[in-house]
């Protein structure tokens, strides 16, 4: 895995995710084996937000944009980002397994 791929959607979850709940909220941190790849799995039930939409709270928003970017390139890997605005996120990371790129 390249540095810094999980940190960054952890870091999201929480603070834009879980802190913007007045009653904070879960994140739960995951992995599982498939038959082609592996999984890391990060699920909040923060605010959640509409993925076709950027913020424009004035920042730049580059972690998961360089996360999607190390992995495709170091490793032929993928990020997913599934979110529900009231519900919460799911970020799926999915490293495929040695001779499945």
């Amino acid at each position: 895995m390249p540095a810094l791929s999980v940190q960054p959607l952890v870091e999201n979850a929480v603070k834009h995710g879980i802190c913007g709940k007045e009653d904070g909220g879960t994140l739960v941190l995951s992995t599982r084996e498939k038959e082609d790849c592996f999984e890391i799995i990060v699920e909040d039930d923060g605010v959640g937000f509409d993925v076709d939409s950027l913020p424009n709270d004035g920042e730049k928003h580059l972690g998961v944009h360089n996360v999607q970017s190390r992995l495709e390139a170091m490793m032929g890997g993928s990020l997913n980002i599934i979110s529900t605005p009231g519900i919460g996120t799911t970020a799926i990371i999915r490293v495929p397994k040695e001779g499945s790129k």
